[in-house]
């Protein structure tokens, strides 16, 4: 069997073959989506609440756009960490584990950039319902920032300065 090397030498061991690189970086994965998912579906149910409550009549067009939107987001955030699971099922013992491995990672990534601008749509309507407009979007604009900073901009950081050392 052939052998095959992370890029990540801490997470590596060159006696693992590819397909226990790729059943291992599989449980990854799947713990992690599990780990998300339900912030995911709770944030996504309060949505859904929140348009049945008495007050979401009284919403401003802006928080009806906002709210619209935010609701968008947690809904295709919560389909995206969803999909690796139903591709897994439907390709069952096909050995296509490689190509999952990929598909998921991307709808991954892809299902947090648009959960982070769910998180942050959440923290504008309700600041904005407590407080104004203005506050509301500093404090959604800080929130997203920060969000940035730590999901992306740390470990992109980290990555880019570990690559420059591996040169």
């Amino acid at each position: 069997m052939s052998h095959t090397r992370d890029t990540d030498p801490t997470d590596t061991d060159p006696t693992e073959t590819s397909e226990e690189r790729l059943q291992r970086e599989h449980e990854q994965l799947f713990h992690e989506l599990r780990a998300i998912i339900p912030g995911v579906e709770v944030l996504f149910a309060f949505m859904l609440t929140v348009a049945f409550t008495e007050r979401f009549q009284r919403l401003t067009d802006v928080q009806r756009w906002v709210y619209y939107l935010t609701f968008l987001c947690a809904g295709v955030g919560l389909l995206l960490l969803l999909a690796p699971a139903s591709y897994h099922r439907v390709q069952f013992r096909r050995g296509d584990k490689e190509a999952m491995m990929r598909i998921a990672n991307v709808e991954a990534l892809t299902a947090l950039i648009i959960i982070s601008l769910a998180v942050a749509g959440t923290v504008f309507l309700i600041t904005d319902l407590m407080f104004t407009t203005t506050a509301a979007t500093a404090v959604a604009t800080t929130m997203w920032v920060l969000i940035c900073v730590l999901w992306w901009g740390v470990p992109l950081t980290r990555r880019m300065s570990e690559e420059r050392a591996d040169r």
